[in-house]
């Protein structure tokens, strides 16, 4: 009988859907288990509201065990660039970070749960080391765990999003010495990352930047509900006519793409200056677009001409999993995050 081992249901609820993916593990090999992407109640729903649904899902969709995972949202994460000693030094460096990111956030320390790591290759200041730190408050973790709980779901992880999202996009192994760029275009907020040998090393907002003003402001400019807005930008990107039969109106929506892919661009590019001087000597390569959005290729040929820069829409397909072909395309990007946490710790030998 071939052996095998199951991650918990690794789950994320984020912009408009909530998104559960469980890989079954054959020795080194992983396979698609179960999967389900299915809209929020509303874009504001957090996980008590959704608990209920999240737990039907599992006997619908025939998820294996009662051991769950949360991919936790970026806007519920505190993260910040500190001078740290040394991590060979001897100093109680957990606590110094927690009393740092606490005096910053206005968190008592021992009310937080965080990691943190050295950024390579920064200049030390009086001995001290630039490292990112990122802290999960407890009165954030204790709802999601007494959520679950009501339904009979073992919490095993809360991962930030950020961490599961570059764990699955990025193969520290491909270009282990270079930067690599990924932009998350979400659908309430838009995010810039770096990453160097592995590790986060850059992390911010990209202001204005949801899909959702986007979304809005085309939908309005042509008179339709936002539903619609979607068609109306493929048809301007493609030069379809589904809804655009008016090429003024047509206009009118690729100018407003245009203002949505120069923002985005104009803050990737202040970023990109940021880490010429901080990394000096370390290129970026290319750009890794992360969208579960149908505009997503063609934003991601947007920002590339735009950065002069190669660029790649990421999903799970891209990752060594057997039954993926089981997954339409937008769910297969819409999964990338919580397919990085179902890798958890090591592709998977934490589970």
């Amino acid at each position: 009988m071939t052996r095998f081992r199951d991650t918990p249901v690794c789950i994320e609820i984020n912009g408009r859907f909530v998104r559960m993916l469980q890989l079954r593990r054959f020795g080194s090999q992983f396979r698609v288990h179960a999967w389900s992407v299915f809209p929020r109640l509303d874009t504001k729903s957090d996980l008590s509201q959704e608990a209920a649904r999240i737990a039907a899902v599992f006997d619908r969709r025939g998820f294996a065990g009662r051991d769950v995972a949360f991919c936790l949202p970026d806007d519920s994460v505190l993260s910040a660039v500190i001078d740290l000693p040394p991590l060979k030094s001897g100093a109680p460096i957990a606590s110094i970070a927690a009393a740092e990111i606490g005096r910053m956030f206005k968190q008592p320390p021992d009310a937080l749960e965080l990691a943190h790591w050295e950024l390579p290759m920064t200049a030390r200041h009086g001995g001290a080391v630039a490292s990112m730190v990122v802290a999960c408050p407890h009165a954030t973790a204790q709802p999601l765990i007494e959520s679950f709980d009501q339904h009979d779901l073992r919490l095993k992880a809360i991962v930030p999003r950020a961490t599961a999202l570059i764990r699955a996009c990025v193969n520290e192994a491909d270009a282990p010495d270079s930067l690599e760029i990924v932009i998350s275009v979400g659908w309430t907020q838009s995010r810039f990352y770096a990453v160097c040998s592995g590790l986060i090393v850059l992390d911010r907002v990209i202001e204005n930047a949801g899909l959702e003003t986007l979304h809005r402001v085309v939908a309005g400019t042509i008179g339709v509900d936002t539903e619609l807005a979607a068609i109306a930008l493929k048809d301007a990107l493609r030069a379809e006519r589904e809804l655009l039969t008016d090429p003024d109106a047509a206009r009118e929506v690729q100018e407003h793409i245009r203002h949505y892919a120069e923002a985005i661009s104009s803050d990737a590019l202040t970023a990109l200056s940021y880490l010429a001087r901080r990394f000096s000597g370390r290129k970026a390569a290319r750009i890794l677009v992360v969208c579960d959005g149908d505009e997503a290729p063609d934003l991601a040929r947007e920002l590339a001409s735009r950065l002069s820069f190669e660029s790649r829409v990421c999903s799970i397909g891209d990752l060594p999993f057997d039954g993926v072909e089981t997954i339409d395309l937008a769910s297969r990007r819409a999964l990338l995050a919580v397919a990085g946490l179902c890798l958890n710790h090591q592709k998977g030998d934490a589970w």
